[in-house]
């Protein structure tokens, strides 16, 4: 889910008691500085020191930082949100200009399906091939919505008790199994009685086999099927990562604060790693002994800020919406895995059905990504405070090289 749930956000900006705004702010900066130090050519890095240092209304130093990322990074286009106070000044609409110059405009990806109901605020969608049916989860309600022949929608499973949102989706087509992370955990209600679980529902049955609960965890956020259909979860709240075997309670394979902000899940072909994404890149991890490995970026193109990740014949698919206004690319790996090659982008946030796109899913007809979602309009308190300004859900079809 895009939300500060991530590497830097969740330690950097969730609000402390005791804690003023402003020594919050320099608490940010400082942790960033201290980063850079140790990666001092790494562009998301003064990427995230430019917004920082734009919220606590350095304007010349949030420019000076943006300067840096223009020198060692590819990829980055800053939007207002999050750069207000700094936006409309003319240096930062320069810096901005020369940014989105070298991006690629690749904007062809046509619609597959709207839903009208703007209030239903999905963040993850799957795909069964054999039914041809979609499915989208809402964050405002915590139902699962099925999308079938001719955009049929129809309710594939009610709300569920303690679990006010719906997350990241995953079909086991083999095992005709959708995986899906139900958590209260997104407003200040829910986290007062914090519930997290991983749902294991029957396609054809359309009916729940299995609820497997993890109260150990923060935030769940993203689930994924690998090899053998083999399960795992993100925990983007503590940045754990657990597998949720097919009897039993979850297997902890990354433990919580060795890797905050955990998102997007997959799995290499072989089964052998299982790539995350955070706030500033991609880490390997061995799921057997849960060793991490940050994965080598010898690109100047960034991969921070990825939401949704997917394995596509050994390559990775990544959405993007954090560090741009959204994006779609495909990542190279060398042969070990451990390195990235090269990054190709997708779908540039040129298209204008972008906002706030979260995640997709492949297909045999290319990755249909879910671009307009209006996650930003969910409140503290579960609901939306200007339902017209939140845009119809909207699913684009992206082609992907054969």
């Amino acid at each position: 889910m895009r939300s500060f749930s991530s590497l830097l956000f969740i330690f950097l900006l969730v609000p402390q008691a005791g804690i003023t705004q402003q020594s919050d702010a320099e608490r940010r900066i400082g942790a960033v500085e201290a980063l850079i130090r140790q990666r001092p050519e790494d562009g998301t890095l003064y990427f995230y020191l430019a917004r920082f240092q734009c919220e606590a209304g350095s304007v010349p130093k949030a420019l000076a930082a943006l300067e840096n990322v223009e020198k060692y990074g590819d990829g980055f286009m800053p939007t207002r949100d999050g750069f207000e106070k700094c936006y409309d000044d003319a240096g930062f609409q320069q810096v901005r200009a020369r940014m989105e110059a070298r991006l690629p405009r690749l904007d062809f990806a046509p619609t597959a399906f709207e839903i009208e109901d703007r209030a239903l605020i999905p963040e993850g969608i799957a795909h069964d091939g054999a039914s041809n049916a979609f499915f989208i989860g809402s964050t405002t309600r915590g139902t699962i919505t099925r999308v079938g022949f001719g955009n049929e929608l129809s309710e594939f499973s009610p709300r569920l008790e303690g679990l006010d949102a719906i997350l990241g989706l995953a079909v086991d087509a083999p095992r005709r199994l959708l995986y899906a992370v139900g958590t209260s955990a997104l407003t200040t209600p829910g986290r007062a009685r914090r519930k997290n679980a991983v749902l294991a529902f029957d396609l054809d049955k359309r009916s729940l086999t299995r609820r497997v609960d993890v109260p150990e965890a923060v935030q769940l956020n993203d689930v994924a099927v690998g090899f053998g259909g083999r399960v795992f979860a993100s925990d983007s709240g503590s940045g754990a990562i657990f597998e949720i075997p097919r009897q039993g309670p979850a297997r902890t394979v990354v433990a919580a604060d060795r890797l905050r902000g955990s998102n997007g899940l997959a799995m290499s072909p072989d089964g052998r790693k299982l790539y995350v994404a955070h706030s500033t890149g991609l880490a390997v991890i061995e799921p057997g002994t849960g060793e991490i490995k940050r994965v080598n970026n010898t690109t100047r193109e960034t991969v921070a800020g990825i939401d949704g990740l997917y394995d596509f014949h050994g390559e990775l698919i990544g959405v993007q919406n954090l560090t741009t206004p959204g994006r779609v690319i495909l990542i190279s790996l060398s042969r070990d895995g451990e390195s990235i090659t090269r990054v190709r982008t997708l779908l540039s946030h040129h298209h204008n059905a972008l906002d706030e796109p979260t995640t997709g899913v492949i297909t045999e007809r290319g990755f249909y990504l879910l671009a307009a979602t209006g996650v930003r309009h969910l409140n503290e308190q579960g609901g939306i405070d200007d339902p017209s300004s939140v845009p119809r859900p909207t699913v684009l079809r992206i082609p992907l090289p054969r």
